[in-house]
């Protein structure tokens, strides 16, 4: 991720609950991570993911989850989590990058199907939402 002024920022403590016997993050959780800043970027925006979901009648699922582990992390450490997203057609691409300080922990790329809650079908993108997706500069 190199474009900064493109980026959603988001820190996370990681809790006691979240690490594992060797006392790192359980690498399951950073999926949980990703899925509090992405939500948070609809806050960001200017809209709850309830709001979203009452408003455009439309959720997303996960069709797919790439992550490449570096580093792990530990009992309250604070991740710094920086999410780009992008979309084409009913898709939507999270690309993602978590650190503490200048040390990677994770990367890769989080893809969503939207689907309508009316008629449980796969859909496209309607313009608004497009719009939500298409972003300046937000940090939390």
């Amino acid at each position: 991720m190199t474009r900064e002024d493109n980026l959603f920022q988001y820190s996370i403590r990681v809790r006691y609950s979240e690490v594992d016997s060797q006392g790192i993050v359980f690498n399951a959780n950073y999926l949980n991570f990703l899925d509090v800043a992405i939500t948070e970027y609809f806050r960001a925006r200017g809209i709850s993911y309830s709001e979203f979901l009452e408003t455009y009648k439309l959720d997303f699922h996960v069709i797919q989850s790439l992550i490449d582990y570096r580093n792990g992390a530990k009992f309250d450490e604070v991740l710094e989590i920086q999410l780009e997203p992008s979309y084409q057609s009913s898709k939507v691409f999270w690309k993602f990058q978590m650190k503490i300080g200048e040390k990677e922990i994770c990367s890769g790329t989080l893809t969503y199907i939207t689907v309508s809650h009316v008629t449980k079908k796969i859909v496209k993108l309607p313009e608004e939402v497009t719009a939500l997706l298409r972003f300046q500069k937000i940090e939390k």
